[in-house]
């Protein structure tokens, strides 16, 4: 059994400071920590899901990035080459070329906010709050890859409450934070309100409000958290690649990726950690709700090419434009992108995990 060394001392979401100690090792074993160390789900989720309103009170404007990444660098770093490169296709003019990832899956003034601007407040609080999550998240994630890689099968990664509850947070938002959430929103918004086409500025407010409302925001992230964890080792030389709009999710019975529809009885979630790591969050439901004893142990499946060409092909299917690898050929990916629509490569066997 892994024990996660990354006890944050944590800023949550919204700029609120939770202070978690380090557990004290005796004899190498993480002992119990005096008043904090075993956070219960409900106090994890008061330090991590603390509301916008006193953050908000404290902001002023400052200088903040003017380039937002709404899939952060730290993430895409993983999925570099030997040279520090990623591999793109731009599945919409079908063109292949490497770049670095600070210019990657980002736009200008993504997460800007003109309503605090034009109230006195910091406009840019929100990109602020996510650079702080994803730091936290990139250690917790980072140990985890570490020994993934060095596990045996069926080992497994114990998750203190307040990781899970940050790691789950951040999931969530990385689905909703992204540029194809806010075209999907914006059209929504176009047919069932406005009736007409919503300009790009009041499209960004859409979009920041649904990120800031708890409801949606909270149910996915616990959606999440409840969810049973099992992590996948690829030793294939086929890597798992990833995109724009990175976690995916997939039908109870594997045939069919899915955009809108996550909580579907079955559906569950797929997300690349790395080109040779997976994470699965199944639901404690229909036919998953046995796999509650493997949570966040390593998979004994051994991954084939075209197991891993399976999950590939969601990322093809979520992109918003951009697939990524840390390789340069993308011919498979192009196949599977003129079958979405149809039922080609429905599986016919069983979940791949």
């Amino acid at each position: 059994m892994r024990i996660s060394e990354h006890w944050p001392t944590s800023r949550d979401l919204f700029g609120e400071e939770v202070s978690v100690r380090h557990p004290t090792r005796l004899n190498g074993v993480a002992a119990p920590l005096a008043n904090s160390s075993k956070r219960s789900d409900s106090s994890a989720r008061q330090h991590v899901g603390q509301r916008i309103e006193s953050v908000l009170e404290k902001s002023k404007p400052m200088k903040g990035p003017k380039l937002h990444h709404y899939v952060p660098q730290f993430y895409l770093r993983r999925f570099t080459d030997a040279s520090g490169q990623l591999c793109l296709w731009d599945r919409d003019r079908d063109r292949v070329f490497r770049t670095r990832p600070n210019g990657v899956a980002a736009e200008n003034n993504f997460y800007w906010h003109e309503e605090l601007a034009e109230l006195g407040h910091d406009p840019l609080v929100m990109e602020k709050q996510f650079s702080q999550l994803e730091g936290e998240v990139a250690q917790i994630t980072g140990q985890w890859l570490g020994w993934l890689r060095d596990m045996k099968p069926m080992e497994k990664v114990e998750v203190p409450d307040i990781n899970r509850e940050l790691v789950s947070l951040y999931i969530a938002l990385q689905f909703l934070r992204t540029a194809d959430a806010r075209e999907i929103l914006a059209a929504f918004a176009e047919q069932n309100v406005y009736r007409k086409p919503v300009a790009e500025a009041e499209k960004r407010l859409l979009h920041l409000s649904m990120l800031w409302e708890d409801s949606i925001r909270d149910e996915l992230a616990e959606r999440i958290r409840d969810a049973t964890w099992l992590f996948g080792r690829n030793v294939t030389a086929t890597p798992f690649i990833t995109s724009d709009n990175p976690v995916a999710f997939r039908t109870g019975d594997n045939a069919m990726w899915l955009k809108v529809g996550m909580y579907n009885d079955g559906t569950y979630s797929v997300f690349p950690m790395a080109p040779d790591i997976v994470m699965y969050c199944h639901p404690k439901e229909s036919q998953f709700e046995k796999l509650g004893r493997f949570d966040c142990c390593l998979s004994p499946v051994t991954f084939t090419e075209e197991m891993v060409e399976s999950e590939n092909s969601g990322q093809v299917f979520m992109a918003s434009r951009f697939v990524i690898s840390s390789r340069d050929s993308f011919d498979r990916e192009r196949e599977f992108a003129k079958s979405i629509g149809t039922d080609l490569y429905k599986p016919r066997g069983k979940s791949t995990e």
